[in-house]
Order: C-alpha cells, then sequence, then structure tokens
C-alpha cells in the first residue's frame, strides 16, 4: 500500500480550522472508548466542555499573530491535510481546502507547539520541575501542545500523527532549537510510549496528575534532541 502524502500548512490559512480542531478532538472520544483507552480524556465531548470552542479559535488567532508578528503567546499549529480525490458537494461535515487550481484538500490532523515554553501542568508539577528548568537552561526547545488526528476521515487520517511530529522536529531544526518535549498518557493500553519512541522520542520522567474527581492521569515526559548545523 502506498504511503499517504501529507500537505502541512499554517493553521488559520482556512476558516474552518478552529472548527476542524474541536470536531477532531470529539472524534477521539468514542475511539478511545471502544479501544479500552476512555482514561485518557474521558467520556465527554470537547465541544460540551466549557469554553473549549472559543480557546481553539483564540489558539489559531495567537498562532497566527505569533507566526507573522513574533509577539504575543508563543505558539504555532499546523494543519496535515491530503488531497482529497473522493471530495464531492456531499454535506459530510468534514473540513476541505480548495488551492488556486481547483484541487481539494482535506484537513485530516493538527499539531500545537510551544517555543520556549510548557505547558501550565508540566510546570506547576514538582517532578517535572527539575526538567522545566533543564530545558530553558540548555537552550531553546519547542513542547508539543497538541497533537489530534481526526478519526472522521477513517483511513486518511493514517501516518498524518507521524507526519505531523516530524514537522515538529523539522520547525524546531528551522528555529535552532536543540530538543523537542511531549508528554503522553501511560495508562490504557499503553501505546503511545512506544508510539513516540518510534519518533526518536525518549522517556525522561513519569508524573502523575491528580484529577478533580480524585482519580489520577499517569504520564511520562519525553524529549527527542534535535541536530542543528
Amino acid at each position: 500500500m502506498a504511503s499517504t502524502t501529507f500537505h502541512i500548512r499554517n493553521a488559520g490559512s482556512s476558516p474552518n480550522d478552529a472548527d476542524f480542531i474541536v470536531a477532531a478532538f470529539d472524534s477521539t472520544i468514542p475511539y478511545l472508548e471502544s479501544t479500552g483507552n476512555s482514561g485518557q480524556w474521558g467520556t465527554q465531548l470537547f465541544s460540551e466542555k466549557d469554553g473549549f470552542i472559543q480557546s481553539a479559535r483564540d489558539d489559531i488567532e495567537k498562532s497566527e499573530t505569533f507566526r507573522q508578528t513574533g509577539q504575543g503567546e508563543r505558539i504555532r499549529t499546523f494543519i496535515a491535510q491530503v488531497h482529497d480525490t473522493e471530495y464531492s458537494d456531499s454535506e459530510d461535515g468534514l473540513v476541505r481546502c480548495v488551492d488556486d487550481e481547483g484541487k481539494a484538500f482535506l484537513s485530516v490532523g493538527a499539531i500545537t507547539v510551544r517555543d520556549d515554553e510548557f505547558s501550565e501542568h508540566i510546570l506547576v508539577n514538582e517532578d517535572l520541575k527539575p526538567h522545566a528548568e533543564q530545558a530553558k537552561e540548555a537552550g531553546g526547545f519547542l513542547f508539543i501542545d497538541v497533537l489530534i488526528t481526526d478519526h472522521r476521515v477513517g483511513q486518511r487520517r493514517r501516518g498524518a500523527g507521524g507526519a505531523l511530529v516530524e514537522k515538529a522536529k523539522e520547525h524546531a531544526r528551522e528555529q535552532g532549537k536543540r530538543a523537542v518535549y511531549i508528554d503522553c498518557w501511560t495508562g490504557g493500553t499503553g501505546k503511545l510510549v512506544p508510539y513516540y519512541e518510534n519518533f526518536g522520542f525518549k522517556v525522561i520522567q513519569a508524573f502523575e496528575v491528580k484529577r478533580k474527581d480524585g482519580s489520577v492521569w499517569p504520564g511520562k515526559l519525553m524529549r527527542v534532541d534535535i541536530l542543528t548545523e
């Protein structure tokens, strides 16, 4: 089977990008339930969570502001899409872009990275604080904050996550960063850690997050070093 070619673009170049990201998050909930991994994100649809839709819109606006001006919150969001040879005028709820040549591209995944910044849940975790401090002292880094693919598109999403991770590494290299960090859930079937190890990431610290309901979210912080010229 031939590998899929993914076209990766800046989020914000389509007015529907925020809606796509919300829908992609929603699509993971039934999938995680069906595979015994509902402990990762729970069972409530993201679109039903207070403020999530607006947050998705705000993040894309921040990404575009930082890309264009270098100001504001230091985040970048990228969208993975595939050439949609199955495109028709039917209303299927999927998000597409049409280029100047009339070719349709279907959005299948998204990634958000932070430039020299970690997410708040990393910074407040006592087990992870030393690693966050070490990363800042060692030089530039990226933190993968969000990585999502749309389960509604079926097999057309296969490989999109890996393509987006490689995009993050490429972006880090272009920016002269020394490392890329990501944290992942280690519960359920436990497949996420080996998945990221396939892209060169190594575990540097296990940690736990206590949820409001008293349950524990187990995770691991991982890092891949970036060779810069």
